[in-house]
């Protein structure tokens, strides 16, 4: 059977209608003129006399001197505050001793804000092996360093750390043996948790062959602690004390026990 003319024009197929090419030319320029302005921008932020740093502000101190600081930070200016960032501000403040974590901000145009906490003194130290030319006061950062207590500043009333080595490392400063640093740390820890200093003020932590002893002011006893366990044991004393004579040796090494001996009676 043959096919007519209508039949045929049933499977013509409808060309495409060619876009014109004028707007994707267009939109090619739009795209490379804003890419080169933005490559503008970025070059005159990066390099513009505006945005070099002439300020550069702190925020509140305590154990850094004045004069340091400024020495350390003095390299920032000038520099371009888009190029000023965090790793910047660390290295820059790398060698005092003092800093621990750093952040910064930025207020445009051209100053920088520091802000950085400190660490904290924990307790006094005095070291196994004291040298000459040693520190009057020795205190334990919560690193592990050793570190001078600053000159401008009052003797802090801290207990004192007696009987472990600090040697001095490639610094030149001292710093508790690592293996030592996290017992002498949780001790710290108990002590501060358990209310201990606001009942009976401690006036030395002594590292012994058998454990850590607390001696409290005032001849009114000594904890011994052993080396674990330190909350449960002050929470122990803390809830007997009342019932204890003063100027005991007072053993919480045993589990739900209180020991109390005279100081110079032989252990049993």
């Amino acid at each position: 059977m043959g096919i007519g003319r209508g039949q045929q024009g049933a499977f013509a197929v409808r060309r495409r209608t060619r876009r014109p090419r004028r707007p994707l030319v267009l939109r090619a320029v739009v795209g490379v003129a804003a890419a080169a302005a933005l490559a503008a921008l970025g070059w005159w932020l990066l390099t513009s006399p505006v945005f070099a740093v002439k300020r550069v502000e702190t925020g509140a101190y305590r154990f850094t001197s004045a004069t340091a600081l400024e020495s350390a930070l003095g390299g920032l200016l000038g520099r371009n505050i888009w190029r000023v960032g965090r790793a910047d501000a660390e290295a820059a403040l790398a060698t005092l001793p003092w800093v621990h974590e750093v952040r910064i901000t930025r207020r445009l145009p051209a100053t920088v804000g520091i802000e950085f906490t400190e660490w904290r003194p924990l307790v006094a130290v005095s070291p196994a092996d004291p040298r000459p030319g040693d520190p009057d006061l020795l205190v334990l950062v919560g690193d592990g360093r050793v570190l001078p207590f600053p000159d401008h500043l009052p003797a802090p009333g801290l207990a004192e750390l007696v009987g472990l080595a600090a040697p001095r490392g490639p610094d030149g400063r001292r710093r508790l043996d690592p293996a030592e640093l996290p017992a002498v740390l949780a001790l710290l820890g108990a002590v501060d948790a358990s209310g201990l200093e606001a009942a009976a003020p401690v006036d030395f932590l002594v590292a012994r062959a058998d454990g850590f002893a607390i001696v409290l002011q005032d001849g009114r006893g000594t904890l011994l602690v052993g080396r674990e366990e330190f909350a449960d044991r002050l929470q122990r004393y803390m809830i007997g004390r009342e019932h204890l004579d003063q100027g005991l040796e007072i053993d919480l090494r045993f589990r739900d026990k209180i020991t109390v001996r005279q100081p110079d009676a032989p252990q049993s």
